[in-house]
Protein backbone atom coordinates (compact mmCIF):
# COMPACT_ATOMS: atom_id res chain seq x y z
CA UNK A 1 0.00 0.00 0.00
CA UNK A 2 1.33 3.46 -0.90
CA UNK A 3 1.81 6.04 1.83
CA UNK A 4 -1.44 7.91 2.57
CA UNK A 5 -3.57 5.47 0.53
CA UNK A 6 -6.77 4.20 2.07
CA UNK A 7 -7.60 0.52 2.05
CA UNK A 8 -10.04 -0.87 -0.49
CA UNK A 9 -10.32 -4.06 1.57
CA UNK A 10 -11.65 -6.92 -0.52
CA UNK A 11 -11.59 -4.64 -3.54
CA UNK A 12 -7.82 -4.04 -3.42
CA UNK A 13 -6.17 -4.64 -6.78
CA UNK A 14 -9.49 -5.19 -8.56
CA UNK A 15 -9.10 -4.48 -12.25
CA UNK A 16 -12.19 -2.27 -12.44
CA UNK A 17 -11.03 0.00 -9.62
CA UNK A 18 -7.48 0.26 -10.96
CA UNK A 19 -8.82 0.87 -14.46
CA UNK A 20 -11.11 3.65 -13.21
CA UNK A 21 -8.28 5.37 -11.31
CA UNK A 22 -6.01 5.09 -14.35
CA UNK A 23 -8.75 6.41 -16.63
CA UNK A 24 -9.32 9.45 -14.43
CA UNK A 25 -5.61 10.23 -14.38
CA UNK A 26 -5.29 9.64 -18.14
CA UNK A 27 -8.26 11.92 -18.83
CA UNK A 28 -6.79 14.73 -16.73
CA UNK A 29 -3.38 14.32 -18.38
CA UNK A 30 -5.00 14.33 -21.82
CA UNK A 31 -7.02 17.43 -20.93
CA UNK A 32 -3.78 19.16 -19.93
CA UNK A 33 -2.32 18.31 -23.35
CA UNK A 34 -5.46 19.61 -25.10
CA UNK A 35 -5.20 22.81 -23.04
CA UNK A 36 -8.93 22.86 -22.30
CA UNK A 37 -9.79 23.44 -25.97
CA UNK A 38 -11.74 20.19 -26.35
CA UNK A 39 -12.71 17.26 -24.13
CA UNK A 40 -10.74 14.03 -24.65
CA UNK A 41 -13.85 12.05 -25.67
CA UNK A 42 -14.82 14.74 -28.15
CA UNK A 43 -11.30 14.72 -29.58
CA UNK A 44 -11.62 10.95 -30.05
CA UNK A 45 -14.85 11.49 -32.00
CA UNK A 46 -13.09 14.00 -34.26
CA UNK A 47 -10.25 11.52 -34.86
CA UNK A 48 -12.75 8.81 -35.79
CA UNK A 49 -14.55 11.13 -38.22
CA UNK A 50 -11.29 12.32 -39.79
CA UNK A 51 -9.98 8.78 -40.27
CA UNK A 52 -13.28 7.29 -41.41
CA UNK A 53 -14.96 9.81 -43.73
CA UNK A 54 -18.60 9.42 -44.70
CA UNK A 55 -19.36 6.91 -41.95
CA UNK A 56 -22.75 7.02 -40.29
CA UNK A 57 -23.31 8.62 -36.92
CA UNK A 58 -24.24 5.18 -35.60
CA UNK A 59 -20.91 3.65 -36.63
CA UNK A 60 -18.94 6.54 -35.12
CA UNK A 61 -20.96 6.27 -31.89
CA UNK A 62 -20.29 2.53 -31.70
CA UNK A 63 -16.55 2.97 -32.32
CA UNK A 64 -16.38 5.68 -29.65
CA UNK A 65 -18.26 3.50 -27.16
CA UNK A 66 -21.26 5.83 -27.05
CA UNK A 67 -24.94 5.45 -27.77
CA UNK A 68 -26.15 7.47 -30.72
CA UNK A 69 -28.37 9.72 -28.62
CA UNK A 70 -25.38 10.99 -26.60
CA UNK A 71 -23.33 11.54 -29.76
CA UNK A 72 -25.88 13.72 -31.58
CA UNK A 73 -25.54 16.82 -29.33
CA UNK A 74 -21.75 16.66 -29.69
CA UNK A 75 -22.05 16.42 -33.46
CA UNK A 76 -24.49 19.32 -33.59
CA UNK A 77 -21.99 21.45 -31.66
CA UNK A 78 -19.15 20.30 -33.93
CA UNK A 79 -21.23 21.26 -36.94
CA UNK A 80 -22.07 24.65 -35.41
CA UNK A 81 -18.35 25.19 -34.69
CA UNK A 82 -17.45 24.27 -38.27
CA UNK A 83 -15.46 21.15 -37.30
CA UNK A 84 -17.55 18.54 -39.14
CA UNK A 85 -20.11 18.28 -41.91
CA UNK A 86 -23.21 16.14 -41.44
CA UNK A 87 -24.89 15.07 -44.65
CA UNK A 88 -27.78 12.80 -45.50
CA UNK A 89 -26.54 9.36 -46.50
CA UNK A 90 -26.90 8.48 -50.18
CA UNK A 91 -28.64 5.19 -49.45
CA UNK A 92 -30.92 6.46 -46.64
CA UNK A 93 -31.88 10.13 -46.33
CA UNK A 94 -32.79 9.60 -42.66
CA UNK A 95 -29.22 8.55 -41.86
CA UNK A 96 -26.40 11.12 -41.53
CA UNK A 97 -22.80 10.65 -42.62
CA UNK A 98 -19.89 12.63 -41.26
CA UNK A 99 -16.79 14.28 -42.69
CA UNK A 100 -14.15 16.43 -41.06
CA UNK A 101 -13.76 20.04 -42.23
CA UNK A 102 -10.48 21.87 -42.75
CA UNK A 103 -11.07 23.60 -39.40
CA UNK A 104 -11.64 20.24 -37.68
CA UNK A 105 -8.49 18.79 -39.24
CA UNK A 106 -6.53 21.86 -38.16
CA UNK A 107 -7.68 21.30 -34.56
CA UNK A 108 -6.54 17.66 -34.74
CA UNK A 109 -3.20 18.67 -36.27
CA UNK A 110 -2.69 21.30 -33.57
CA UNK A 111 -2.55 18.61 -30.85
CA UNK A 112 -1.19 15.57 -32.70
CA UNK A 113 2.45 16.24 -31.77
CA UNK A 114 1.69 16.76 -28.07
CA UNK A 115 -0.48 13.64 -27.97
CA UNK A 116 2.23 11.60 -29.68
CA UNK A 117 4.77 12.93 -27.17
CA UNK A 118 2.49 11.80 -24.34
CA UNK A 119 2.17 8.33 -25.88
CA UNK A 120 5.95 8.17 -26.37
CA UNK A 121 6.39 9.01 -22.67
CA UNK A 122 4.11 6.08 -21.81
CA UNK A 123 6.04 3.75 -24.13
CA UNK A 124 9.32 4.85 -22.59
CA UNK A 125 8.01 4.51 -19.02
CA UNK A 126 6.33 1.13 -19.51
CA UNK A 127 8.70 -0.26 -22.11
CA UNK A 128 7.63 -1.05 -25.66
CA UNK A 129 6.57 -4.64 -24.91
CA UNK A 130 4.59 -3.76 -21.78
CA UNK A 131 2.92 -0.86 -23.59
CA UNK A 132 1.81 -3.22 -26.38
CA UNK A 133 0.68 -5.84 -23.83
CA UNK A 134 -1.32 -3.25 -21.90
CA UNK A 135 -3.06 -2.07 -25.07
CA UNK A 136 -3.83 -5.69 -26.01
CA UNK A 137 -5.13 -6.49 -22.52
CA UNK A 138 -7.41 -3.45 -22.56
CA UNK A 139 -8.90 -4.57 -25.87
CA UNK A 140 -9.40 -8.08 -24.46
CA UNK A 141 -11.02 -6.55 -21.35
CA UNK A 142 -13.47 -4.61 -23.54
CA UNK A 143 -14.21 -7.66 -25.68
CA UNK A 144 -14.85 -9.79 -22.60
CA UNK A 145 -17.30 -7.28 -21.12
CA UNK A 146 -18.98 -6.69 -24.49
CA UNK A 147 -19.51 -10.44 -24.87
CA UNK A 148 -21.62 -10.41 -21.70
CA UNK A 149 -24.08 -7.91 -23.17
Amino acid sequence: MKKNDLSYGLFSNMVGIELRKAQLLATQTFMDVLKGRILPGHFTILILIANNPEQSQSRIAEAAGLDRSSLVPVLKQFEKDGLVNRMSARHDRRSKTLTITAKGQKLIDQFTGDIQNLENMLIEGLGKDNHAKLADLLVQFQDLLNSRR
